[in-house]
């Protein structure tokens, strides 16, 4: 299994922490996924480190907004040389489409390759009593076929889905889309996600990367439990 299909979560606004981190396991991975924790705390430095490791990027925002001014940030992504990029589904097929176009317009004119544009489904936090609380009255499953197939259709390089829905938009959308999928986790840890899934279980029912976090970075020796994991992969 490649090690480019990980990727690590740097969860921390401890500068000093994440440099630390990357300098320990950056040699056993080849991307990083930075959100709103460690990128507000440290814009100004975390990009410039993070390339310095020679490492690539998903930037894990989340975008969910009208359409200008999604696609007034794409040229930030550009000239980070971002290399993921998530939205959120639910932002609509025709916010999608038009940043669909603009990407392709851009990396025409620019001669940069455009980051791919990962659509988030449901987050893995939500369960089924969640979904009902904010009036989605369908099942899980179903709210999601109905979000990919909207977002494929309206350019989506892949899907931010559970592990409990790979199998599931395989079935339905077969190898149309990239899988990414987050709430990954190597032991029983008890936190905020509810529909997770082993590193293992989730390649083997078609995922095309993982993202490890806590797991990893939680861990009193990050180096070992990552080739733990890497292992674990046969």
């Amino acid at each position: 299994m490649s090690n480019k299909k990980i990727i690590l979560a740097i969860d921390s606004t401890d500068i000093k922490e994440i440099k630390d981190m990357l300098k320990e396991l950056s040699s056993d991975i080849n991307m990083v996924k930075i959100g709103p924790i460690s990128f507000l705390s440290n814009y100004q430095s975390i990009l410039e480190i993070i390339q310095n490791f020679n490492l690539s990027i998903m930037f894990d925002f989340k975008f969910f907004d009208i359409p200008n001014t999604m696609i007034g940030s794409l040229d930030f992504l550009f000239k980070n040389n971002i290399d993921i990029f998530t939205v959120h589904s639910l932002a609509g097929p025709t916010a999608l489409e038009l940043l669909n176009k603009n990407l392709l317009k851009k990396e025409q004119e620019s001669g940069i390759k455009r980051p791919k544009m990962f659509c988030v489904s449901i987050l893995t936090s939500f369960d089924q009593t969640e979904m009902e609380s904010i009036g989605l009255s369908d099942t899980i499953q179903n709210n999601i076929l109905n979000l990919v197939e909207r977002s494929i259709k309206a350019g989506a390089d892949g899907i931010v889905c559970s592990g409990h829905e790979i199998s599931l938009i395989r079935e339905n959308f077969g190898d149309s889309v990239e899988i990414l999928v987050p709430g990954i986790r190597f032991d029983s840890d008890d936190d905020d996600q509810k529909r997770v899934i082993s590193p293992k279980d989730a390649f083997d029912s078609g995922a095309d990367f993982i993202v490890l976090g806590r797991t990893i970075t939680e861990s009193e020796n990050r180096l070992k439990k990552l080739n733990d994991i890497i292992k674990s992969l046969g």
